[in-house]
């Protein structure tokens, strides 16, 4: 269940850690003799981090109630409590400063580091937003949707099988490598007699440039910006380690600078899934869900209804 709209298990042990945190600040506002006892060269810089670490403890006690979607909150406490062991534990082995001051640094910043890494993995697997998985919608109303000559996806469903591709954000690289790999596949796909849709959650006029890019502007496309089709289809929002993940970097380094895809600003849900569906007569016959932002479906064999381990036969 989303935690992002009510209020998390986690917040009250969350607004103890905010007291805490304004507690410790405010004493070193006034008394900057706790952490220096040179108070003659230091006072103003340890007022200056009792302020710090003051508000803080306000920004976590205003997103103790939805952690989840304040992730950036605690992000930014989880690693300046790394920063402060990896600079603490060194002056403390070097006696420049007192045991008790630095033992007392590293204890807090540790009681901190745990639990608030644990929050960040959970957050980090999880969906963003409210969310969940779904199967495909009975009626999928491919009445509403339309190319851009006006024909409904459900009349050119009627007319032959339709390889209905469900792109990610366009500004996104692997979006772009989407768009290359149909290109490449383009003539087999067709061979089938099944034709190429395209839907994006961009506005069509903004977009077409990306398409003209990769020599594909010719093929029919759906704007769909509030993913109403996408969601139709099962397709669900990714988690921040599908997106951000260390996993994705070095795909991303691929395609961004190696294959020239580059990357565009964002146009649509950067969360949202994509995928590929192959839909006749209204109904899906079969289908791709990506586990990976980064995946490359093999769109001859979902035209030729080859299920593969990844694939979804309906």
């Amino acid at each position: 269940m989303n935690k992002s709209n009510g209020s998390d298990p986690l917040a009250p042990a969350l607004r103890v850690a905010a007291i805490l945190f304004v507690l410790v600040g405010l004493a070193l506002m006034i008394s900057p003799r706790l952490l220096s006892a040179d108070t003659s060269e230091t006072p103003l810089i340890v007022r200056w981090l009792g302020m710090l670490i003051a508000s803080y403890g306000i920004g976590v006690a205003i997103a103790a109630p939805s952690p989840v979607k304040h992730w950036p909150v605690f992000l930014t406490g989880f690693l300046a409590a790394i920063i402060i062991v990896i600079f603490t534990l060194p002056a403390l082995i070097g006696g420049t400063i007192s045991g008790v001051i630095g033992w007392s640094t590293i204890l807090l910043a540790l009681v901190w580091i745990v639990p608030i890494g644990a929050l960040l993995l959970k957050i980090a697997e999880s969906p963003p937003g409210d969310t969940a998985p779904a199967p495909v919608a009975d009626n999928l109303g491919l009445d509403k949707y339309r190319i851009q000559d006006g024909r409904t996806l459900e009349e050119l469903s009627g007319e032959s099988p339709v390889l209905l591709v469900l792109l990610r954000h366009l500004g996104c690289t692997f979006c772009r490598e989407t768009l290359a790999d149909i290109a490449a596949q383009r003539r087999e796909i067709e061979a089938t007699g099944a034709r190429i849709v395209f839907v994006h959650m961009g506005e069509d006029e903004d977009t077409r440039y990306l398409f003209e890019r990769y020599r594909i502007d010719d093929i029919p496309r759906i704007s769909d910006p509030d993913a109403g089709l996408y969601r139709a289809l099962g397709l669900d929002r990714a988690s921040l380690f599908q997106v951000y993940g260390p996993s994705m970097w070095r795909y991303a380094v691929q395609s961004i600078l190696l294959d020239g895809h580059g990357m565009g600003q964002i146009v649509g849900d950067r969360f949202q899934m994509p995928g590929t569906f192959l839909i006749h007569r209204g109904s899906v016959i079969s289908g791709f869900r990506h586990a990976r932002i980064s995946d490359h479906p093999d769109y001859v064999s979902i035209v030729g209804c080859l299920v593969q381990s990844e694939e979804i036969q309906y």
